[in-house]
């Protein structure tokens, strides 16, 4: 008895014809037409959408980026890592990957900036100003590049890049945009994935002019004067009555006030924002509180000096 072919399934399966929801998805907060504010944003969103041919496809990754599809989004020291649920089950998995500065491109872009003082200030605030890209491409030292011998080339686990049939997908895509719009908020995340801390290139930044105006270092205190030492300290219960008053001593002594030559010195030394996503930038908050408590204490000095 010979066995006839099965014929084929009159309902072969097939994929649903929307992506398959995600609970608690990262998405856009804002419209596309409202992000790439800052120029490095800018410039990133101009390069992804020159990579991207295809309108159909890149319209499809923008509603990725507005409904939720992003499970996860990453960035870390060398790349960027996304998670991207589509209409399969098993969610994609997007990267894009530079390398980060070692040391010899850390000392060139030291190097290059240590004549642009205004540049050097801004980088230890967290600003990526359009002059500063400007002076990283003079030195074929672009922060994000995408196109050209610099670019980064990105990798998905979706079929159409793992057949070589694309480079940029729909999932690249809506990564793309939602790391624009954290890249709006947080500049200084390009000097993350470089694997660079801002503040400490600054603070490089600032000791090489020193030492190339031939100041040397500064010096961090005052020699201990040991004079002090051979004086006997008095038991405190017997200055409890006397410890807040001044000595006479104190009509001697006279300050100048004055200006600090580098600005917020201590919110400087705090670092990146402890509170990334934060609505207010809580760093420009406390150095607005130093201006204006020093721009009083500056004011009424000025005012008692007039008076004497």
């Amino acid at each position: 008895m010979t066995s006839t072919p099965s014929s084929p399934s009159p309902n072969p399966r097939r994929l649903p014809d929307k992506p398959r929801r995600v609970q608690r998805g990262v998405k856009l907060s804002l419209r596309v037409d409202r992000l790439g504010t800052h120029p490095l944003t800018r410039r990133w969103l101009d390069d992804v959408r020159a990579c991207v041919s295809d309108q159909a496809l890149f319209d499809e990754g923008i509603s990725y980026a507005r409904l939720g599809q992003i499970i996860s989004l990453e960035v870390r020291p060398g790349r960027i890592e996304s998670t991207i649920q589509g209409r399969c089950a098993r969610a994609y998995r997007w990267s894009i990957a530079w390398p980060t500065f070692e040391q010899e491109a850390c000392e060139r872009i030291i190097s290059s900036l240590s004549g642009e003082a205004r540049l050097a200030h801004g980088l230890g605030e967290g600003e990526i100003s359009r002059e500063l890209l400007d002076v990283l491409d003079a030195h074929a030292m672009a922060l994000l590049p995408v196109r050209g011998a610099q670019g980064a080339t990105p990798t998905c686990t979706c079929p159409q890049v793992r057949d070589g049939k694309l480079t940029w997908c729909k999932h690249a895509v809506a990564a793309a945009h939602l790391f624009a719009e954290r890249l709006d908020a947080q500049p200084a995340l390009a000097w993350t994935i470089r694997g660079v801390d801002p503040v400490e290139l600054a603070e490089r930044i600032r000791l090489k002019r020193t030492i190339d105006s031939g100041a040397g270092p500064a010096t961090a205190h005052q020699p201990l004067d040991r004079s002090i030492l051979a004086v006997e300290p008095q038991p405190l219960d017997c200055l409890i009555d006397s410890f807040y008053d001044l000595r006479p001593e104190i009509a001697s002594f006279e300050t100048r006030l004055a200006p600090p030559e580098v600005s917020h010195v201590l919110v400087r030394r705090l670092g990146p924002s402890p509170f990334p996503e934060s609505r207010f930038r809580i760093l420009g908050l406390l150095s607005t509180c130093y201006d204006l408590v020093s721009g009083r204490v500056m004011k009424e000095t000025l005012n008692g000096d007039d008076a004497d």
